[in-house]
Order: structure tokens, then sequence, then C-alpha cells
């Protein structure tokens, strides 16, 4: 039995109705690739605030603790003590505060850093009125009431700007208090020399720091 022919629908073998669609131009890869190291920099820059809001609470911790054993030992007189330890206190509440509205604000990273540094300059300037208000007039207590917070405070912030905002006004009254209080300039050479080797070390853990997010962030980029 011979089977039936049947013919093609499309008359006169026209091509078929149906086409690939064309692609999309895709953006040109240099333009991508060029973008690569702003938005590195945006998010070492980030990251870099972040850490300095997470680190400035411990940072705080650790000059209540310096605080109270000044408070205890240093052998100033009682009142003058007690309105230093308040100053201080005060600094420290406001680390707190600060770090606390910006983990509540996360996306103000700019302006929270900005705040916490301007607190921090207040605690430096709170820290070395220690030296007139709440130490005796003893060389080796104001260079060691100067030295210790600095090179703490410098090796837990992690944040040049924020370490000298901190540091300088403890630099500056102690070696006044050495000067006017102690005239001792054998001691304030001494502070000047520790000072700047607490800088260095707070510098280099700083670069070191930096170094190891800028590898996270080089590693992430290459995933």
């Amino acid at each position: 039995m011979a089977l039936p022919e049947f013919s093609s629908s499309i008359p006169g073998n026209a091509p078929s109705p149906l086409k690939v669609p064309t692609p999309l131009p895709l953006p040109a890869s240099g333009a991508a690739l060029s973008r690569l190291p702003a938005l590195h920099d945006e998010s070492r820059l980030a990251l870099r605030r972040a850490g300095l809001m997470a680190r400035a609470v411990p940072a705080a911790g650790a000059l209540l603790v310096l605080g109270t054993m000044v408070a205890m030992f240093g052998g100033g007189g009682l009142a003058p003590t007690f309105l230093w330890c308040l100053l201080v206190c005060g600094g420290v509440g406001a680390v707190l505060v600060s770090h606390l509205k910006a983990a509540s604000v996360f996306k103000d990273l700019a302006g929270s850093t900005a705040d916490m540094r301007a607190i921090l300059l207040y605690l430096g300037a709170a820290w070395g009125l220690g030296a007139f208000l709440a130490l005796a007039p003893h060389p080796a207590l104001l260079v060691a009431f100067a030295v210790v917070p600095m090179l703490a405070v410098g090796l837990l912030l992690g944040d040049l700007p924020a370490i000298l905002a901190f540091g300088a006004p403890v630099l500056a009254a102690s070696l006044a208090a050495l000067v006017l209080r102690c005239a001792s300039l054998t001691g304030a050479a001494i502070l000047l020399a520790l000072s700047a080797a607490a800088a260095l070390a707070a510098w280099q853990r700083t670069r070191a720091g930096t170094g190891n997010r800028a590898a996270l962030f080089t590693i992430s980029g290459l995933r």
C-alpha cells in the first residue's frame, strides 16, 4: 500500500520564520577592569572605618583600666583625681555611645568615623590633664603615664589619624608637666624618645593591618 504524500505547508520553499536572536552587546571588559582599583579603594576605606569603630571599644576599655590604676597609685589629691576620673569616664562613655550609634546606622561610616576621632581627641586632652591633676610630680610616673596609654591605644586602634588625635594632647600635656612641675628636661627627652618608638610600633601595626586587608580584598576579587 502506497503511503500518502504530504506537501510542505510553506509555499515556494520559503525560509523558516524562526530566527536566532541576536546576542546583546556586552560591556567593554576594559571599562569594567578599570573600575576595580576604585572599588577596592572604596572597600578598603569602608573596612578601615568599620575597624576603627569596632576597635575603639577595647581601646576605651584599656584606658578605663589604666585610669583606675592611675587613680589608685598616682599620688594625686583626692578632689583633682576625682575630677580627672569624671572627665575620662565621660570620654569612655562617648566612645561607647558613638559605637552603638554607628552599629545602628551602619551606612554613615564617614560621619561616625569623624565623630569617633573627635571623641578620641577629647579623650586624649582629658587624659593629658591627669599629668597635672592625678599624679604626683615624679618624672618616672609622668613618663609612664604618657607612654603606656599611647602605646596601648596605638596598637589597638590601628588608625593613624585616630592615634594622632589621642596621642598629641597626651604628649603635649605630659611634656608640659615634666618641664613645669618637675623641671626635668631629661624626663622630657626620654618621653620624646619613647613616644617616637611607640609611634613607630603603632605605624607598623597600622601598615600590617592595611596590608592584610588589601590582600583579603584582592583574594576576594579574584574569586
